[in-house]
């Protein structure tokens, strides 16, 4: 289980070790969770110590379910490293490397169809290309909302083409290739060129990213993970991680921490 982590020790001997990587989620962690998705944004204070961070030559990477475009405007900073629709399509050195997934962006449209017709109430539709993400946040009964889009996956053809993936009062359909938050950040890593890795997470698809740095510590690269704690944070999101801290008020503490408790330079 998850320690608080109330002050920027713990994190110390991996600021000794650059270039350090700080990989991040986005909503619940960089960004506060609002009722309708396409409304959230990075906090403004968050936005800012990421920039001063990135100034200081840490390697910054965000991994979201979001598309790549939300994401990177979500963020709004150059010099970020994105993994989008969950490593489906990665932003490195300013430029794309998609995923070909063409068959899949048609299906999602199919998928669309087959469920649009008489529709869900309260639930939001999310086209992410090869993705759709079915939102239920703020249905009237948001348990009732999840099974219904339950039952519309399942009546709908095809929808049997994709792997469906549950989040935070979310339920997505994704292609079905071994491609999650952990791939990603093994990926990005490298990519990097880290020699410590900081991940923060809030939602249960952040497991695998947790998970991928406790390989990473294995194979012997230094990395910590960092739950972001919330109301709707599930128990296992705090016990897959080394330390959490509250919310994403919590977070803008740590990389304020981190900032002044940074080397004078980093390569």
């Amino acid at each position: 289980m998850a320690e608080e982590l109330r002050e920027i020790g713990p994190l110390r001997p991996l600021l000794g070790r650059p270039p350090l990587a700080l990989i991040s989620d986005i909503d619940g962690t960089l960004a506060p969770i609002v009722a309708r998705p396409e409304d959230a944004v990075v906090s403004p204070r968050c936005r800012l110590l990421l920039k001063e961070l990135l100034e200081r030559g840490v390697r910054i990477a965000v991994i979201t379910g979001r598309a790549l475009d939300v994401a990177r405007a979500m963020v709004a900073l150059d010099g970020i490293t994105y993994a989008a629709n969950h490593g489906l399509s990665l932003w490195v050195d300013g430029e794309e490397t998609p995923a070909v997934f063409e068959e899949y962006v048609r299906r999602v449209q199919q998928v669309i169809g087959e469920m649009t017709g008489g529709g869900i109430p309260g639930v939001t539709l999310e086209n992410k290309g090869p993705v759709l993400a079915l939102h239920y946040r703020g249905a009237v009964s948001e348990e009732a909302a999840r099974k219904a889009i339950l039952r519309a996956v399942q009546a709908s053809p095809a929808a049997r083409a994709f792997r469906l993936h549950e989040g935070r009062k979310v339920v997505e359909l994704r292609p079905p290739v071994d491609i999650d938050k952990g791939t990603a950040l093994a990926a990005l890593v490298p990519r990097l060129g880290a020699a410590a890795v900081i991940c923060l997470g809030d939602d249960t698809t952040d497991i695998d990213m947790f998970r991928a740095v406790g390989r990473l510590r294995e194979a012997g690269l230094p990395g910590v993970t960092v739950a972001v704690r919330s109301e709707e944070a599930t128990p296992e999101v705090l016990a897959s991680a080394d330390y959490w801290v509250d919310g994403v008020p919590g977070v803008e503490r740590l990389l304020a921490e981190l900032l002044i408790a940074l080397p004078a330079t980093q390569p």
